[in-house]
Formats: structure tokens, sequence, C-alpha cells
């Protein structure tokens, strides 16, 4: 790690109004900690470690006196401990007259992605006088904000995405005309094919949900488990991916089709209240970024939520709104969720989310639409990749 990101870290340190920001691992307990401070998650950790980096001045390294070397690529002053006493006496040195300090903390676990603290830590850390707050945002500014180069890869790849989606369109089309039909793990070959043959990775199979798989929001075909495609299905594609590369960034998008000439209208009707709570969602970040209002995840949510309970559909829609995107396909920073938790995080200019709203009608069918949203560090908001979806895609016509 180098002076310069201490200087950055320190900075959004003070800008928070904190004294510090603690990290804290044991056994590989804190990934998050882990990332930030470039530990490989392979690393032999068996003993607690802290790293304090004070708002101002030099950041204090706390080991074990057996794996001092876990930690020596971090700049600062070392600490070594070896008995509990020992600890105890370096943290209340460090943390004497420090009043408020970050961790990975999640008040009441309001959102588990953060709560890497445990409770005895938790405990033992407060008798030393200190406010223990989350490093959330402080996580999402310094681990989610895209460069312009990150950008800039990303692009292609949503792209490409949605042209992978006319070709399976097409694909299924002449598999139905020349051949009565096709089968969701051919069109799950077709699209990592497509995929690979980009040059662009995924992380696991994507999803082809036909018919009532398409309501179990992460079905996914196996060479063992699939079922057909054929004439009247309703068939559903939820496909992402990202450049070759250790900084990529993802795309991940889903469409809906229906193999006929003419959608009927139970399928037009669910795709058009998804479709809409979609832009309910979409037209508020837009609106929030234009009026320089502030936004957090869980009003997203809200927002594309109320458009499907009005509809009387809202048992129906069983997660999140959306997703935090960076090098992990599920990022590190705010997720659009006021539903599985209510995620209180600040969307913050040059970080990525998707917008996935859906209705699951179990043993039916399933409508989900998701796009990907940038915002620009100006404060632009842009859906990237292809024209979004409007309407049911009629496969055969």
């Amino acid at each position: 790690m180098t002076q310069e990101k201490i200087q950055k870290l320190q900075s959004l340190i003070k800008k928070n109004g904190l004294d510090g920001w603690l990290f804290y691992d044991f056994r590989g307990s804190n990934d998050l900690a882990l990332s930030v401070l470039e530990i490989s998650p392979k690393a032999h950790l068996t003993r607690r470690f802290f790293y304090f980096i004070p708002a101002e001045g030099v950041p204090h390294k706390v080991a074990m006196a057996i794996e001092l070397h876990n930690l020596a690529h971090l700049p600062g002053e070392l600490h070594p401990y070896s008995s509990r006493t020992s600890l105890e006496e370096i943290i209340g040195s460090l943390l004497r007259g420090v009043k408020k300090i970050a961790m990975e903390y999640s008040p009441m676990n309001a959102i588990p992605y953060l709560s890497k603290l445990d409770a005895g830590t938790y405990e033992y850390l407060k008798k030393f006088g200190v406010e223990i707050v989350s490093s959330g945002d402080l996580l999402t500014e310094f681990t989610a904000v895209w460069s312009r180069e990150q950008y800039e890869d990303n692009i292609p790849v949503a792209h490409a995405l949605t042209d992978i989606v006319d070709i399976c369109w097409k694909f299924i089309k002449d598999k139905i005309n020349n051949e009565g039909g096709t089968n969701e793990y051919e069109v799950q070959k077709l699209i990592m094919h497509e995929i690979e043959r980009r040059g662009f990775v995924t992380d696991h199979e994507v999803i082809v949900g036909v018919n009532g798989n398409g309501a179990n929001p992460h079905y996914s075909p196996t060479p063992e488990v699939w079922d057909l495609i054929k004439k009247d299905d309703f068939v559903l594609l939820d496909l992402w991916a990202k450049p070759n590369k250790e900084n990529g960034v993802w795309a991940d998008i889903t469409w809906t089709g229906f193999v006929g000439t003419e959608v009927p209208e139970r399928y037009v009707k669910i795709f058009n209240i998804v479709r809409d709570a979609r832009e309910a969602a979409f037209n508020l970040v837009s609106e929030r970024f234009a009026n320089g209002e502030e936004l957090r995840g869980w009003e997203v949510d809200a927002a594309a939520r109320k458009v499907i309970e009005d509809a009387g559909y809202g048992e129906y829609f069983v997660h999140r709104t959306g997703h935090s995107i960076t090098t992990d396909l599920h990022g590190t920073g705010p997720h659009n969720d006021n539903y599985e938790t209510k995620d209180m995080r600040l969307i913050l200019p040059g970080t990525s989310f998707s917008i996935e709203p859906g209705i699951y009608l179990t043993g039916d069918f399933g409508v989900r639409s998701e796009i990907d949203v940038y915002i620009h560090p100006d404060g632009r908001v842009e859906q990237t990749g292809g024209e979004r979806q409007w309407e049911v895609v009629p496969i055969l016509k």
C-alpha cells in the first residue's frame, strides 16, 4: 500500500468527521479489510490483527509477534503483541483520546455485507471509550468508484451482452422453425460461447429459464437438468460478463421473450408493470443527480417496489431492486434495497449498480427486467449497454 493511498484514506476519514478507521481481522473474517489493505485472501492468518489509520499522522500496525509479516507491506509504526495483556495495552494506547472511529460494522446487522465486526470485539473496543460507526460510505468511495479505464472497458461488454441476447432470440427462432424446439442448456451454452468468443469472462453459468423456471430468480440449467423450449413458451435470459482483466468491472442484464408471433396479454400485463417499476427507479436516480440531491440505496428500491405493490403484485417481488457493481458482480457499494435490508449508504458519483425489479408467479412464469446504471463523476446518469427492453420480444415474429 502506497503513501498516496494512505493520504486518500485519511482524506475520506476527515471528510466523514471521524478520528480514524480501524481495520480488524481474525482468520480472514473481514474480507473487506483484506481488500482495502491489499492482503491476499490466501494469506496464512491465524491471529488477530488491527490496522489503525488516524485522520492525521502515521498509521499503526498491531500484529501478533509470530505473524508480523502479514502487515509488512503496510506503511506505519509496528506494534507487536504476544499476550492478551500486551494487546490490551497497545490498543488502549492507540485509542487514547480517540472519540469516533469507522469499522466494518452495521448497526443491528442492517446491512449484512458490512457486518464483519463480531459482537465480542465490538464490546472489547467500546471499553476504551470510542464510538464505532459503519465504514460503509468510506468503503463505497474507496472500493466501489470506477476509474475512467474501468468505465471505458465496461462499455463494449455492456453492448456485447445486448447483442448476445439478439443472437439467442434468432437461435431459438431458427431451432423452432427447423427442428421444432431447443432447450435451456443449449441456449446457455450459446451464451457462454459468445462471451468467451469476445474475450470476456463470467464467474459461472448464466440463467436461461423457460416458463416456471423463470419464476425462480436463481435458476440455472445444467447438463443434467434443463427443460425444452418450444412454441408458446416464455423465456427469461439473465447474462453477465466482464473484461478478462483483474480490475475489470461487470455488465449484467435480463431480458424476456415469448416463443410466438404475438405476445399474449397475460405476459404483456406483467412485463409492463415490471418495466414501469424499472423506469420509476431509473427516473428517481436521474432526477436526484440532476438536482444535486443525495440518494440512498433503499430509496431506489422503494421507488420500484411501489409500482409493483400498487399494481397488486407486491408479494411476488421477492428480492431487492438491484446490486452494486464493481470488480465483484455484487459489489461493495450500496445495494438498491429496502426489502432484504434497508441500505442507508449514499450512492456516489463514479459508481455503478443494477436496476432489476421482477414479478415471479411460481410454477407459471417470471419477469425480470435488468439494466445497469453508471453515475458519471459529473453526476450524469447513464444506462450502459444497448437499448433497454420496452416490450416482451415476440421471438417468432
